[in-house]
């Protein structure tokens, strides 16, 4: 009950952001188009959150054979391939829904194909906290979605790599209701009246400095890597906000560190775990400021000195609605996203060349140390209206910033999964 009361509470909020996005397009292209176009997405987040005795009123295909049929491609199930990191990543994000929404997937599997994207981040573990496709692993399958739209990914991601695409698997971490419910005792706490201390949402949120909670999700990484996935992507890597953190009783953190040395001990483990003992290629999501603000943790523990040294690439989300009237002298920074983008690569570098210079003194002093490996940039960039239209120019001004601030690539971001293929460059 407390799992289909989450689904139910998170699908309530889905569908009011769904349709508050839209209401802005009615002024553009008509109610009657907005509400035809928000019907597949109401239909599809009421079943998920439908109790199981209504299923057999809702018509969808067992999960993850969508996935596995859109991508049909040479090669026999099973027989998984690394498809190596491009050179420059180019790629969108994709929810479990789509995925196990046949021809909407079809659909992205195309673009990919006839566009110069060549990546698809796509969630493995949700912002309900439920892993999306079968695991191996008993430990982990009572915290897997009755429903894993993903399926079995040893099904899902060999079609899919035979088209040569980039595979990156997203986890939430610390956000995550599903574990924090069944395991109380590394969730974090209310200081009075006791019980989960819960954000503005009413999702519970996990410890940053539990050990536990660090396997966990190093775990899902494991299985989601040997499924296929050729990188792992950590999202809701901070201690919570958007609440009464005031409140707040932290069950393990004890507040001698910092917040940002706990999120750095949580990399450092990451990195370890991940990297150096399975040659997991990983990254990591961020705010856009730690960008800009270096020695600030944003009260969250995120830092861009304490990422650089623990991940192959860094997400800033620097979407230039996200940034406050003013920034940088912009009234709007929604109409300025080449600058905003731009601006903040040459920021985030700016940290990037200190911490080489520093490793070099390092190095001159002791010769037969390690050179220091620093992750690149890979920022999230918007393909949503918030604050302007964003239309393919100002979509593709992003890339553009993207590719001459430095950045090793881009991840576009729409929550729906709907993309400006008029801001794409076709297939070579």
């Amino acid at each position: 009950m407390k799992r289909l009361a989450i689904k139910i509470r998170e699908s309530v909020v889905r569908v009011a952001q769904l349709f508050r996005y839209r209401s802005e397009k009615a002024v553009r292209f008509g109610l009657a188009i907005v509400i035809a176009t928000a019907l597949p997405l109401v239909y599809m987040l009421a079943f998920e959150a439908a109790p199981e005795k209504y299923h057999p009123l809702f018509v969808v295909e067992r999960p993850g054979e969508a996935a596995v049929r859109s991508a049909d491609g040479p090669g026999e199930a099973g027989s998984i391939r690394k498809v190596e990191t491009p050179e420059f990543v180019k790629g969108i994000y994709i929810t479990t829904s789509t995925v196990g929404w046949r021809s909407r997937f079809d659909e992205l599997v195309s673009l990919v194909e006839r566009t110069e994207l060549n990546s698809m981040v796509i969630d493995v573990k949700d912002y309900r906290g439920e892993i999306a496709f079968i695991p191996e692993s008993e430990e982990l399958k009572p915290y897997m979605s009755d429903k894993p739209m993903l399926g079995d990914l040893k099904e899902l991601t060999p079609p899919l790599k035979e088209k040569g695409i980039y595979l990156i698997a997203r986890v939430f971490v610390f956000q995550d209701p599903i574990f924090a419910e069944t395991n109380t005792d590394i969730a974090v706490q209310r200081a009075w009246g006791g019980g989960l201390w819960r954000d503005y949402r009413g999702i519970p949120w996990l410890d940053p400095a539990s050990r536990k909670v660090w396997q966990y999700n190093a775990a899902i990484a494991k299985e989601a890597f040997v499924g296929g996935f050729d990188e792992v992507q950590f999202d809701y890597i901070r201690f919570p906000s958007d609440g009464n953190i005031t409140s707040i009783v932290y069950p393990v953190w004890d507040g001698e560190k910092s917040k940002a040395e706990v999120m750095g001990d949580f990399f450092t483990y990451l990195d370890n775990e991940l990297r150096v003992k399975n040659g997991i290629p990983i990254s990591v999501d961020l705010f856009g400021l730690t960008m800009w603000q270096h020695d600030y943790d944003l009260n969250i523990g995120q830092t861009l000195r304490y990422s650089l040294p623990h991940f192959d690439f860094i997400s800033p989300m620097v979407y230039p609605s996200h940034y406050p009237a003013g920034f940088n002298g912009y009234d709007n920074p929604a109409t300025r996203p080449y600058d905003v983008v731009y601006l903040n690569l040459l920021r985030g570098q700016e940290l990037v060349k200190k911490m080489q210079d520093a490793d070099a003194e390092r190095q001159a002093a002791d010769p037969g140390s390690a050179p220091a490996e620093l992750a690149r940039f890979r920022p999230w960039i918007q393909d949503f209206d918030l604050g302007a239209v964003y239309t393919p120019e100002l979509v593709r001004a992003q890339m553009t910033a993207t590719e001459e601030g430095g950045g090793s690539g881009w991840l576009l971001w729409n929550a729906g999964n709907v993309y400006t293929e008029a801001a794409l460059l076709p297939a070579e």
